[in-house]
């Protein structure tokens, strides 16, 4: 049976990176990577996904050659992650590699077949989609310059991408959808919910865009990879506690720190 490769197409503006110089003149014709995991999490305690590697297609490279896909070397101690823990400032990175000058097309996320999700204590099935595979690809557009270092994050939104299976009970299917996006031209926003009991999901919307995340055990949240402009910012804690609405501006390259968000009881 063929395969089907799922790919989520990125409008992405031409960014700037955070760069740091390396010093050689050798390593001015390269540049180093780094890759990181954070997760928009869903309506579940924990989830668990295998995750073997992650590569990136370069091409335009210095030498005039196409390069094509580059694995990056693995560097979390387990192939197995619990995604939905990297909330607030949490992140794992995944791999990182120096790469010849050039520009980065597509990354790939190559998923493995142990998947579960961990609710009210019971652990409960997650299996890749019948439409999915285990290959997740994102297309980019990052240009890579002599002597600087990238910072990429890939974003998983668990909320959008588990959906309950239609054909067994207590059984979840896994259908990968993921933004990314580099350090450097992009705005943040950060905050903190009292009391830490009302564990609220935090969405940020702006038009037709939402981002959604939890707080952690402080209380705090993080929203990164943002675009310039008005934010719409939605608590929707757990009863008894109320639905509560802010607004935040954003600027590229910036951080928008909030005030501490009470959030009340009828």
């Amino acid at each position: 049976m063929n395969r089907i490769r799922h790919i989520f197409i990125l409008f992405l503006p031409f960014l700037v990176f955070t760069s740091s110089c390396l010093e050689n003149e050798v390593n001015q014709k390269r540049s180093l990577v780094n890759i990181y995991l954070i997760d928009a999490p869903g309506d579940f305690d924990q989830a668990w996904l295998e995750i073997l590697r992650v590569e990136v297609f370069l091409d335009e490279v210095n030498n005039g050659e196409t390069e094509g896909w580059v694995p990056f070397d693995y560097i979390p101690l387990s192939n197995i992650v619990n995604v939905s823990a990297l909330v607030a400032e949490s992140q794992l990175i995944l791999g990182r590699s120096e790469l010849e000058l050039g520009t980065i097309r597509q990354i790939k996320l190559v998923l493995g077949e142990e998947h579960y999700l961990i609710k009210d204590e019971d652990r409960l099935a997650l299996s890749l989609a019948p439409e999915v595979n285990n290959e997740v690809v994102l297309d980019v557009d990052y240009v890579l310059r002599g002597g600087n270092s990238y910072d990429i994050y890939l974003d998983m939104d668990l909320g959008r991408s588990i959906k309950a299976d239609p054909n067994a009970e207590e059984s979840y299917l896994l259908n990968p959808v993921m933004r990314s996006f580099a350090t450097g031209d992009e705005a943040s926003i950060s905050g903190k919910v009292t009391p830490v009991d009302a564990q609220p999901f935090v969405h940020a919307i702006l038009g037709q865009d939402t981002l959604t995340t939890l707080t952690d055990e402080s209380g705090d949240f993080y929203f990164r990879g943002l675009r310039a402009g008005e934010y719409q910012i939605y608590f929707h804690p757990a009863s008894p506690y109320l639905d509560s609405t802010t607004t935040v501006v954003t600027k590229l390259d910036s951080l928008s720190q909030m005030e501490t968000i009470l959030l009340r009881q009828p």
